[in-house]
């Protein structure tokens, strides 16, 4: 059982009249807190130690006589728990007050507990870490609200909020009174009739990564050169997404769309894409390219992407695993091929090798080395033997487990009637520490030897509940041969495949989920 001597904190500003009757008043209500409490917490005691008072100080500061004398009983372990009513009686101060709450207190093992704003930190709730930033938390909520008020008028009204213009445009500002409105004009150089161009290819039936691979011979800069508004380039040349992020974005329409894109918060600087209904249409302008030719793309674009599409929208097995490592990329699979090969080998520029796969060949790598784990990690008739014995076990220490409880019970119950005979000063201190000390060394036992048993018990059911949820996992794979992907991936944390570019042998590293550690095992192909 843990004995919390505790100090009471009460403070009053000034020495008036009418404060006289506030400094008794929160005394009175610590004293009831503590109270209910002992009776309410059965596996703690609190032992009022002390009840310290300062009237006629401020909050501002800790300079205060009885606030000082509380800290030199912590420094001399008299106090373990500094119980006040409110943050207010504590400190006006908010960043000293968040210096000892969430400081001096902590490394002095002190608990600190504010019974009307919910605080303590020895349940550690959410309450402490608002309050310790309470003055510039509010501060920057309240400007961000602000800000976000102001930039979304500024949307409405059609002016851009990017910190610079689009590939293939510039910014114009035109003053109306006192409102400034940033407004996109193409460029006129040849960023803007790269884009022209790249809707030009698209219409006359090129995909994202002929488009990608032709600019790229060309040697034209990709955006990632000129701007910072496409950044999806990881190899500084023109790919995929950037080609597909252009012809999507409603701007080269001449429509001032805008946050596609936001924050989570204002405390979080990650940008997350948002939902079509949270655009915010500015109105419109002459684009690069015209109106019903960016709509007549965006036709196409959803027509090829159904097009492409397989039949039934098949899941393969190890699309999700596959990793190349030369780029890092992830595989896909090929229809044609009856397998997988590296995404960015497709794509233009030809930034990696193929790295190809076969499906079948990857089914037979895994059945082979989950045949040979099994083999020679697991044995059926030993398996039912522990298994047995488990719980035997468990039905044995569960019934000890019981009696402890029972035992801990009679414990707490002789604690508080020993502890309400101290405040009816029916038994003395020195009784009563005795008394406390000798129930206190039987109720360490029995505590102990209760977490003893869980941690068996916990430690025999994870056993017990790995081997069953990954036998039936491996049986469906060896006896039936089935690969979902489902299947794979709980079975599989990631497969790697290296190639050599010179030789083009292959070596598959399959990583498993149901190894004590994470490890390899490497499969020439």
């Amino acid at each position: 059982m843990k004995i919390w001597n505790v100090a009471i904190y009460a403070r009053v500003s000034t020495d008036k009249k009418e404060q006289e009757e506030s400094m008794p008043a929160q005394v009175q209500s610590l004293k009831k807190w503590l109270s209910e409490k002992a009776k309410e917490d059965t596996t703690s005691f609190y032992n009022l130690v002390e009840i310290y008072e300062d009237k006629g100080f401020t909050g501002s500061n800790f300079d205060r006589k009885d606030f000082n004398r509380m800290i030199e009983d912590i420094e001399a372990k008299k106090i373990n728990m500094v119980l006040t009513r409110d943050l207010s009686r504590f400190a006006r101060n908010y960043i000293d007050a968040g210096y000892y709450i969430e400081n001096y207190f902590i490394v002095n093992q002190i608990r600190f507990v504010c019974t009307l704003d919910n605080v303590d930190n020895f349940e550690e709730i959410n309450d402490i870490i608002p309050f310790k930033n309470i003055l510039n938390e509010y501060y920057i909520k309240d400007c961000s609200k602000k800000v976000r008020d102001a930039l979304k008028q500024r949307m409405i009204r059609g002016s851009s909020i990017a910190s610079r213009p689009p590939y293939g445009y510039k910014f114009e500002v035109i003053y109306e009174g006192d409102n400034k409105t940033i407004t996109l004009v193409p460029a006129d150089d040849e960023t803007t009739e790269v884009v022209r161009e790249i809707f030009k290819l698209f219409l006359n039936g090129w995909g994202y990564g002929r488009i990608a691979t032709y600019l790229n011979s060309k040697k034209i800069p990709p955006p990632s050169k000129k701007t910072v508004t496409y950044t999806n380039s990881k190899f500084g040349i023109w790919c995929n997404g950037t080609i597909k992020s252009i012809l999507t974005n409603p701007k080269y329409g001449g429509i001032m769309m805008q946050q596609r894109w936001k924050k989570i918060s204002y405390k979080v600087k990650t940008v997350k894409p948002t939902e079509v209904n949270e655009w915010i249409n500015g109105g419109e302008f002459k684009g690069i390219i015209e109106k019903d030719i960016f709509e007549e793309v965006q036709d196409s674009i959803k027509k090829r992407s159904q097009k492409y599409r397989y039949k039934g929208d098949t899941k393969h097995a190890y699309s999700t695993v596959l990793k190349c490592n030369e780029c890092h990329g992830s595989m896909s699979y090929r229809k044609n091929y009856n397998g997988y090969k590296c995404t960015n080998s497709q794509k233009g520029g030809g930034r990696c090798s193929a790295h190809s796969i076969k499906e079948e060949v990857l089914n037979k790598i895994i059945v082979q080395d989950l045949r040979r784990y099994v083999a020679q990690f697991t044995d059926e008739d030993k398996i039912c033997k522990a298994l047995t014995e488990q719980k035997q076990s468990k039905a044995s220490s569960f019934n000890e487990l019981e009696k402890i409880k029972k035992e801990l019970k009679k414990l707490d119950r002789k604690f508080q009637k020993v502890y309400d005979d101290k405040l009816n000063e029916l038994i003395n201190q020195r009784n009563f520490e005795n008394i406390v000390s000798d129930i206190q060394k039987k109720q360490d036992a029995l505590i102990l030897r209760k977490k003893e048993l869980e941690n068996l018990n916990e430690k025999l059911e994870c056993i017990n509940n790995t081997y069953e949820h990954y036998k039936d996992q491996i049986g469906k794979l060896i006896n039936f041969q089935l690969f979902e992907r489902e299947l794979v991936e709980k079975l599989v944390s990631r497969i790697i495949v290296s190639e050599d570019k010179l030789t083009k042998v292959k070596e598959v590293y399959i990583y498993y989920n149901f190894k004590d550690s994470i490890s390899e095992m490497t499969n020439n192909v």
